[in-house]
């Protein structure tokens, strides 16, 4: 039992880290795909809630740098999830206020409840 709970967190950064890479080498439609191509975990394993806690908890500290929390929070939990037997959509939307433009990152996962809801007014322009 204890081994589970230290190989949890070892995945979360294991996939943090990969995703850091593969974001300075692919363009965002190519990087969606290949973020998403990962092996599954075991069963024992397939806990998406538990590993959006996690995440929820660590983004601030975790891989890749220089990313809006909402973008590096949707990029790896799309590689968890993918992991866990997950088919999560990725969305990138837009939202126009008075001039200024604000930019927001979610998934979307058919029949689970732990993804995330947008914001009203953001507009998609990008799902993947």
């Amino acid at each position: 039992m204890m081994a589970k709970g230290l190989v949890m967190p070892f995945v979360v950064i294991m996939a943090a880290m990969r995703v850091a890479w593969l974001c300075r080498r692919l363009p965002l439609d190519q990087l969606v795909e290949r973020i998403r191509r990962v092996p599954a975990l075991p069963q024992s394993l397939r806990r998406p809630e538990d590993f959006e806690a996690l995440v929820n908890r660590w983004y601030r500290w975790l891989p890749p740098r220089g990313f809006r929390p909402c973008l590096k929070r949707s990029y790896i939990l799309l590689d968890l999830w993918s992991r866990c037997g997950l088919e999560p959509k990725f969305h990138l939307g837009i939202r126009t206020d008075g001039g200024s433009r604000d930019g927001h990152a979610w998934l979307t996962v058919d029949g689970f409840d732990g993804a995330e809801k947008p914001d009203e007014g953001y507009h998609e322009t990008f799902v993947a």
